[in-house]
């Protein structure tokens, strides 16, 4: 099994859409994915499901993050925590682990214990069994790729879960705020390797995530290329990212190789740490929110349905179709990387 993050401490930057695209991209490759939403807003499970959610936890058959999290504060065991019921599928390889707001109290909990030595031992608890009982439910579901949804912050149950995942990937926008945010990033991730490596408390964390590129996103296109305005940014950014984040990312080993990035690379034009580039899903977005499936899985009739006539049905199936490609190279992209 192995297990990725998506993670930008900066919001609005698709990172729940991506994790959830990526899941049913690898899904399509028979890849068996537990996608899992670790962001107390929940818009994971939100996209991923037309269960109401007070039904959804109300119902003892599925195995949601509540009462796992609940479990987990009160010193329940792993082999407790995961036993009941059963995980929501999404298609035949594709499986959610459904989020509850419960996480941001495990996030105060195991923040507070990150900075208070004498809680070293509660905090050794908290999370071995959250770890664990990840573990024990994707053995038990035949798991290849955990798929993290974490929050836009830099809160300790995210530095854990990052710091623990073997891989991480960062979806961005083009914009000045994800600019900045990719500086103030290279440093957090230095600060809580640093932080991990010297607690000795905390030696079961693997410490060692290998970042994969960016994910660029949201932007405008004009004859097949983005619009002036959106490459300015993207070439901003991705200067940013291999000037400054790969660069410190290596002094503590957690980049992929650049000779393996260019070898698994699936867009031949994308520059080093470019994974993939996605533009805008505009109208598209709405329809496959609706529909809970991605963009690129849409077809005609769901758009027809959305009332997406002439024209526009015609270019929305084009659209459909280049984002299925897109997705494609994406998911073979990732399982390259991983190997």
């Amino acid at each position: 099994m192995k297990s990725i993050s998506l993670f930008n401490h900066k919001g609005g930057v698709s990172k729940t859409t991506t994790a959830f695209n990526l899941g049913w991209s690898l899904s399509n490759l028979d890849q068996k994915v537990l996608l899992l939403d670790l962001d107390p807003q929940c818009n994971l499970t939100g996209i991923s499901t037309n269960l109401d959610f007070e039904k959804l936890y109300n119902d003892r058959r599925f195995l949601t993050l509540e009462p796992i999290v609940k479990k987990i504060i009160s010193g329940g065991s792993s082999d407790d925590i995961s036993r009941d019921g059963e995980l929501l599928q999404i298609n035949e390889n594709l499986m959610l682990l459904a989020g509850s707001l419960e996480v941001a109290e495990l996030d105060n909990q195991i923040g507070t214990a990150l900075k208070v030595n004498q809680s070293l031992p509660i905090l050794t608890n908290l999370i071995e069994n959250l770890f664990k009982s990840v573990d024990i439910i994707a053995k038990k579901n035949k798991i290849d790729y955990v798929i993290y949804d974490l929050s836009p912050s830099i809160g300790g149950l995210n530095e854990i879960v990052l710091m623990n995942s073997d891989f991480f990937i960062v979806p961005t926008s083009p914009d000045y705020f994800c600019l900045q945010a990719i500086g103030s990033l290279s440093k957090k991730v230095l600060q809580w390797h640093k932080e991990i490596e010297a607690n000795s408390n905390l030696s079961f964390i693997k410490n060692k995530p290998l970042f994969l590129g960016l994910v660029q996103q949201r932007f405008r296109i004009r004859n097949s290329e983005p619009t002036k305005a959106f490459g300015v940014w993207i070439d901003k950014i991705r200067k940013e990212t291999n000037d400054v984040l790969v660069r410190k990312l290596l002094s503590i080993g957690c980049v992929v190789s650049l000779e393996l990035f260019e070898k698994a690379k699936k867009f031949e034009e994308n520059a080093p740490y470019d994974l993939v580039q996605i533009p805008e899903f505009n109208t598209l977005v709405a329809i496959s929110q609706k529909c809970k499936k991605p963009v690129f899985e849409l077809t005609a009739e769901d758009v027809e349905n959305a009332k997406q006539f002439g024209n526009a049905l015609e270019t929305s199936c084009e659209k459909i179709e280049d984002l299925k490609e897109i997705f494609k190279k994406f998911g073979e992209e990732i399982l390259e990387l991983t190997r």
